[in-house]
């Protein structure tokens, strides 16, 4: 890779070389920086959600105080945790005829392609004697 390399001053009076980047070297220098961004971005959402936890506790402490309920910070503090444990889990719905029918939809397609197949099998099944005369018993 070729870099041209020229001299400019600086604010002492010195020159200082000054480097031009290719193309690709400045694609390269771009996409850093960018990682950088994005895990900048990923600090910045833990901070928050610990900040969300700072204030998530100190509004469920007052909603206790307000309601007389005895709670303590452990106590506000295990539910939080508990809050964000669960926050991203899945859990299958009861299942009902809404969740058949659903069922159902999403698997719509296998199911046409099977009752085809099972449709032309049967429709082969009952050609055979009409295409092979001397299989049908006299």
């Amino acid at each position: 890779m070729s870099q041209a390399i020229t001299t400019a001053r600086t604010s002492t009076g010195a020159d200082a070389p000054v480097t031009e980047l290719t193309l690709v070297e400045t694609l390269r220098v771009l996409e850093v920086a960018r990682e950088m961004q994005k895990e900048r971005s990923v600090a910045e959402q833990a901070l928050a959600r610990n900040q969300l936890r700072e204030v998530l506790k100190i509004r469920l402490l007052n909603a206790a105080v307000v309601t007389g309920d005895k709670v303590t910070e452990a106590d506000v503090d295990a539910a939080i945790a508990q809050y964000f444990a669960r926050l991203h889990t899945y859990e299958d719905p009861p299942m009902s005829f809404a969740v058949f029918l659903a069922h159902l939809y999403v698997r719509r397609i296998q199911i046409a392609v099977t009752a085809g197949i099972v449709v032309a099998c049967y429709a082969l099944w009952r050609m055979v004697p009409v295409l092979v005369p001397y299989a049908t018993p006299n």
